[in-house]
């Protein structure tokens, strides 16, 4: 029995300027104000009292510069800060509050554009400062608990492609290949080899849990004639750590899924449109988890549980669409 009551003010401004014909430049200002307020009971009859309110500047500011009718270069840099979420409150002991998160964001890159080709490539670094992740550690009652990591850091390159190989059929291709690191991680373990205690291990640059280090997808799209249109979507995701140990135990493996859909279209005397739409979707019927979770213990040796998120093989939908 509680009520919780988040309010959220912000002031924004926004500028373009151009410098030249080939270089113009943008500003984006933020001043947000965000105040929490919580009383009363939770569910598991702990008394909740938060009355805290945050105020962040987020700015961004940013470059472009047109090289020639085909190819435009760009640079920016923003700053992002996030409050925590309600739980971080209401779960964390009293006297240790989550700070809020703060993030860098610098971004860089360039993209062309041809008659039957486009393509782009974008750098970026986040920077973030106590960025609240989950450590193992819980609260008295048993609810899994965020605390501020001082560092870590996704650092990436972000491709795409698109070809016009023919007036019939079109590609387009993407890939991101990143690291994403955390400086510093201390998770909190129970060992029960002699009664109860709690361990702490310390884990030096470790990846971020539930992100790889290679995305790639590809889509194909064919129109054989007017009205049937055909599209072959591939996307591969590579491993990924259901916690911040980096422990091959406590992994998701990569996985690849392809998709078709074919739709057809036609026009009738009393309807604009009618389109037939099949999709079947994991064509390969390709056996994996894209979500899970872990949980773990020391009774002698260690002991790990992973929950995972199998998702379907293959499966199909169809519709039918008019447009009166």
């Amino acid at each position: 029995d509680n009520r919780g009551t988040k309010t959220d003010a912000n002031i924004y401004a926004k500028a373009d300027y151009t410098l030249t014909k080939k270089i113009a430049m943008f500003v984006d200002l933020q001043v947000r104000n965000i105040n929490y307020e919580v009383s009363g009971v939770d569910n598991d009859l702990r008394d909740l009292a938060v009355d805290t309110a945050f105020v962040f500047f987020n700015p961004k500011v940013g470059v472009n510069y047109q090289v020639n009718d085909k190819i435009r270069a760009y640079a920016s840099l923003s700053v992002g800060n996030r409050e925590p979420v309600r739980s971080d409150f209401i779960d964390n002991p009293k006297d240790e509050q989550p700070s809020h998160e703060t993030l860098f964001d610098y971004e860089a890159g360039v993209e062309a554009r041809f008659e039957k080709v486009f393509v782009q490539g974008n750098f970026y670094f986040m920077d973030y400062t106590n960025q609240l992740v989950l450590t193992g550690a819980l609260n008295d009652v048993g609810s899994a608990i965020r605390v501020n990591t001082p560092s870590s850091y996704r650092a990436g390159l972000e491709l795409v492609a698109g070809f016009k190989l023919h007036k019939k059929l079109d590609v387009t291709l993407n890939a991101t290949f990143s690291q994403n690191k955390i400086a510093e991680f201390t998770e909190v373990i129970a060992d029960y080899t002699n009664g109860y205690e709690l361990v702490e291990n310390v884990y030096e640059d470790t990846d971020i849990s539930f992100s790889p280090s290679v995305i790639a997808a590809s889509v194909v799209t064919f129109k054989p004639f007017k009205g049937l249109a055909m599209t072959l979507r591939t996307k591969f995701v590579g491993d990924q750590y259901l916690d911040n140990t980096g422990s091959e135990l406590r992994m998701l493996k990569s996985y690849t899924t392809t998709d078709l859909g074919v739709s057809y279209s036609l026009k009738l005397n009393k309807l604009k449109e009618i389109q037939f739409n099949a999709l079947i979707n994991n064509v390969f019927n390709e056996m994996y988890s894209s979500n899970g979770y872990t949980w773990g213990f020391i009774s002698g040796d260690r002991v790990t549980e992973n929950w995972l998120y199998p998702q379907a093989g293959t499966n199909f939908l169809a519709g039918v669409t008019l447009k009166f």
